[in-house]
């Protein structure tokens, strides 16, 4: 099957890619990632778009990068997927976890546009899906913190053993974040042909959220 991957630059839709690449029928056509109206940010995560690209490169594949204009973003997606069907791509791949609102919306948009969605991560333990991925040997950072779930400490945090055992061990925080409690970027791991380059920039708050910006 050829796909496309629906991508944030997070964790969770990387595992979600290296699942799906572990069939060998499996093919990764590009990934896609929505950004802002201006088209400099991915609309998700609020990581620039030229970090995303190294992201892309070094896992040697395509990115599409969509900035969402005043149609709104389904209408956006949609015109994105519809190229890419034209290109082979019959699957779309997602990493939501467990919020059923967001898979309605992912399966009505893909039946509209006549494209299987697959879940590599659906309805997984989310202890275990962070385990997984720290022990696969994948390299990330939280990039953005809310400030009423996690301190602002928690930016620029590696995931790493030592942040498994300290988020497993708080009360009503997801660990993988499926509530928004962080957002991460990943930049080297298996899939990687050689590491992201970044350097952090100076965290500053927005919207109740702390966030560290690259450079």
């Amino acid at each position: 099957m050829k796909a496309f991957a629906s991508w944030s630059g997070g964790k969770d839709c990387m595992l979600a890619v290296y699942r799906y690449l572990q069939t060998n029928d499996h093919e990764m056509a590009c990934l896609v990632n929505m950004c802002d109206a201006d088209g400099e940010q991915s609309r998700s995560h609020g990581i620039h778009k030229r970090f995303i690209q190294s992201q892309a490169r070094a896992m040697n594949l395509p990115i599409v990068q969509q900035a969402v204009d005043a149609r709104g973003y389904e209408s956006c997606f949609k015109a994105v997927v519809n190229e890419l069907k034209k290109e082979g791509v019959t699957v779309g791949v997602f990493g939501d976890i467990y919020l059923v609102e967001h898979r309605q919306w992912i399966e009505r948009v893909c039946e509209d546009l006549d494209v299987a969605p697959i879940f590599p991560l659906w309805e997984n333990d989310t202890q275990a899906l962070l385990m997984e991925f720290v022990e696969l040997g994948f390299k990330a950072l939280t990039v953005a913190v809310h400030k009423n779930k996690l301190g602002e400490h928690w930016v620029g945090r590696e995931l790493d053993l030592p942040f498994f055992k300290e988020i497993t061990a708080i009360a009503d925080i997801d660990p993988c974040a499926e509530n928004g409690e962080y957002h991460s970027f990943v930049y080297d791991g298996p899939l990687f042909s050689h590491p992201v380059a970044f350097e952090k920039g100076t965290p500053y708050e927005k919207d109740y959220h702390v966030f560290l910006p690259l450079k």
